[in-house]
């Protein structure tokens, strides 16, 4: 069981790869079978006590890199507008400025530390949904596309706050080492 959430991640990221180059009406599998991997190599990893920061890291990559190839199909498609793209990703947005970020500063580890947030299951969870609605029932995706964005808001609100209050922290134990 141990390596089965990888292998469920490393499969969501050849799905990703091959979406653009497969044929419209084989979307929707993807999207079924990159949803229920998302969900299954989570659940194994806790249930079977087999996560690690290695495998959370691989499912991020895994999860981020399906969105963003779905979202650019689809928009590219004509199935909504490019427009729609940095508001339905705007927790991605957020977490890839303070890797960045963090990385820049060589506090990578702080990534290692950060547990997944209820926040960020629901956009992904909105994200996946809304690759549904708009491959089986098109004419609903303006509704789910505002709950979508204002999902993805709340999980970016919440991951800047995280942020914030890391910054924070940093600081004030720099000041009391310097002390």
């Amino acid at each position: 069981m141990r390596f089965v959430p990888n292998i469920l991640s490393s499969l969501r990221l050849l799905l990703a790869l091959l979406f653009p180059f497969v044929p419209e009406n084989f979307w929707i599998g993807f999207v079924l079978v990159s949803g229920f991997s998302d969900f299954l190599d989570g659940w194994i990893a806790r249930r079977f006590q087999v996560a690690s920061w290695q495998g959370g890291l691989l499912d991020a990559v895994a999860d981020k890199t399906f969105v963003f190839v779905v979202l650019l199909s689809m928009a590219g498609a004509g199935k909504f507008s490019f427009w729609f793209l940095p508001a339905i990703v705007a927790r991605d947005l957020m977490v890839a400025f303070a890797a960045g970020y963090a990385f820049f500063l060589r506090l990578w580890h702080s990534f290692q530390e950060m547990d997944a947030r209820w926040s960020g299951k629901m956009a992904t969870a909105g994200q996946f949904l809304l690759f549904v609605v708009v491959l089986l029932f098109p004419t609903y995706i303006n509704y789910v596309l505002i709950v979508v964005v204002f999902l993805s808001s709340i999980a970016a609100l919440d991951y800047g706050w995280l942020f914030v209050q890391a910054l924070v922290d940093r600081a004030k134990n720099k000041k009391n080492m310097s002390v």
